[in-house]
């Protein structure tokens, strides 16, 4: 049995996982099954569209993300010529004031990624305290989920520390508000690990997993209060990243993984190749145990 305590790690079944910068990747031969799960990569820095899809399709990973409404023609180029798919596409919306700020250009992204399967994350900025924040959170993703619709794409709802959705909880708790057949929600450890790992985090997952669109990880330390300790390689830190794989797995999820690589230092090239070889002894243990 798997059980997700407050802190927000396994114990039970998964007590035993080492770290995975301890791990032996050599005790797997290649040939044990690994999750079907695809895996992307992001946040590499300030570098260019091509120097972006170039990382992704160089250490293995099947896509990768780009934030903000702005050069989609230059870098859906750059994806198509590196044959790698764009998995979501990151947008924020400002709820404060009594006023719904959309980034220039929202619209005409959105359209232009008609047909490419890519997701809409949408983070949503504001002050819980406002009076009428609610109505315009679900305002403003009622009109998104619109503009997704006519270009055939979904729409999920990302928690970020310090926005008017901050956790797992709360993206769930809008999706459920807002009630439309495109809209879900998205599970990042690093936010939930800042925002404080939620201990109702079982019985939220098996609410959300129908509208689970997206999943994020990184290497972190259970005990984290920083960045710098809740966002490192997958590999690095000592938060079971792999009992928390196999938890949302067995619920019954089948879509991406994104490794989270905001703020690393350093060599892109050098932690994804880390984090890569790190995935891919997490996705055959999580295998093992959910076959």
């Amino acid at each position: 049995m798997v059980l997700i305590t407050r802190r927000g790690f396994v114990k039970g079944a998964a007590a035993s996982c080492l770290a995975l910068a301890n791990l032996d990747t050599r005790a797997f031969d290649g040939q044990a099954a690994s999750l079907p799960n695809s895996v992307f990569a992001y946040e590499f820095g300030d570098i260019s569209p091509e120097q972006q899809a170039a990382f992704a399709r160089d250490y293995g990973f099947a896509g990768t993300v780009f934030d903000h409404a702005r050069q989609i023609p230059e870098r859906l180029r750059a994806l198509d010529e590196a044959h790698l798919q764009l998995f979501f596409l990151w947008l924020t919306v400002d709820i404060s004031h009594g006023q719904i700020k959309y980034e220039p250009e929202m619209d005409a992204a959105i359209e232009a990624l008609q047909g490419r399967g890519t997701v809409v994350w949408v983070a949503i900025q504001g002050d819980d305290a406002d009076a009428g924040a609610e109505d315009r959170a679900i305002q403003a993703v009622d009109r998104i989920s619109d503009l997704a619709s006519r270009s055939n794409l979904r729409v999920a709802l990302y928690p970020h520390y310090g926005f008017y959705l901050a956790r797992f909880r709360d993206v769930v708790r809008l999706a459920d508000r807002v009630g439309r057949s495109n809209v879900g929600a998205t599970f990042n450890l690093c936010h939930e690990l800042r925002s404080g790992f939620d201990p109702e985090f079982p019985q939220l997952l098996d609410k959300a997993i129908p509208r689970l669109y997206g999943v994020t990880v990184n290497g972190a330390d259970r005990q984290g209060r920083d960045w710098s300790t809740l966002i490192q390689p997958l590999g690095r830190g000592d938060y079971d990243v792999t009992g928390l794989v196999r938890t949302i797995t067995k619920a019954g999820y089948r879509g991406p993984f994104g490794i989270q690589c905001y703020g690393l230092k350093g060599d892109p090239g050098v932690y994804l190749k880390q984090s890569m070889a790190a995935w891919r002894v997490v996705s055959m243990r999580a295998a093992q145990v959910n076959s």
